[in-house]
């Protein structure tokens, strides 16, 4: 868990805070007590895990996740998480709450067969492109989707949940 400051009530500096004396914190950082009202309504209902750098860790704690920002996926554009966290390389781990509520869900097989399907549909001929990336995203947006669940995704009941917009994720910090 990438550990960062939340909360807020009435500081230390006497600025007004959010509760409990804590300072203020970013809309896109939860505490862990808050986790389950956040995902109440999402089909989502696991913390996931993303592993990075840990300068990118400390910009997604201090910014969010920018989906528009991520790099070519097997399934698209989108920010990539684990329901484990040892699933992807990477030197630091940020825990994550993704709120989905009209997830693409499928297993494995199933994801992949569709979002390649799309990608053939927007030119892709050999490697994914950065664009074909892209089109597949806003494709899945614009059928209403906010994110994608693959099932089982490496086997033993790991799941990847690809958040296909910003404001359903959601940084999990401790107080």
């Amino acid at each position: 868990m990438v550990s960062g400051s939340s909360g807020g009530g009435a500081g230390v500096s006497g600025r007004p805070t959010a509760t409990g004396g804590e300072p203020l914190r970013p809309p896109h950082v939860i505490r862990p007590d808050e986790v389950a009202a956040w995902l109440a309504d999402s089909v989502n209902t696991q913390l996931t895990y993303h592993r990075t750098l840990r300068a990118d860790a400390q910009d997604i704690l201090e910014h969010g996740v920018d989906v528009t920002r991520s790099r070519i996926g097997a399934y698209g554009q989108g920010f990539y998480t684990a329901t484990d966290p040892a699933v992807f390389p990477g030197e630091a781990v940020v825990t994550l709450a993704i709120r989905a509520r009209r997830p693409l869900v499928g297993d494995e097989p199933d994801i992949a067969d569709q979002t390649d399907a799309l990608a053939r549909r927007f030119g892709r001929t050999g490697r994914i492109t950065l664009a074909v990336a892209a089109a597949i995203r806003q494709e899945l947006l614009g059928l209403g989707h906010d994110a994608i669940i693959v099932r089982n995704a490496v086997g033993e009941g790991v799941d990847y949940v690809i958040a296909l917009d910003s404001v359903a994720v959601k940084v999990v910090v401790e107080p």
